[in-house]
């Protein structure tokens, strides 16, 4: 495995691992782990592969995107298509308060 493949695993995992024992959030209709990680386990065997991973990540940064296009603070965290530093924060925040 490549490093920086390997330091993006490793960070993917432990937001997961530490985002577990934080309380569920519902308020504004985040996109929490629990959805991703339903959207990520297609076989139902409560684990994921890499590319399950890969292409739940994919849909989370559509579903993302979509959100910060309707949001009247969206120009702050796109930009065209790509998300800027703080909509990219946005997801990751949403992802791990969201367990």
């Amino acid at each position: 495995m490549k490093p920086l493949q390997r330091a993006v695993s490793l960070v993917a995992f432990s937001l997961m691992a530490a985002s577990a024992s934080l309380p569920a959030r519902a308020d504004m209709g985040d996109i929490t782990f629990n959805e991703i990680f339903a959207m990520a386990d297609k076989n139902k065997d409560s684990m994921i592969t890499k590319q399950e991973f890969l292409d739940a990540m994919s849909k989370a940064y559509d579903m993302k995107m979509e959100k910060m296009k309707a949001s009247k603070d969206g120009k702050m965290m796109m930009k065209g298509d790509a998300m800027t530093k703080d909509g990219f924060k946005s997801l990751i925040n949403d992802i791990h308060h969201g367990a």
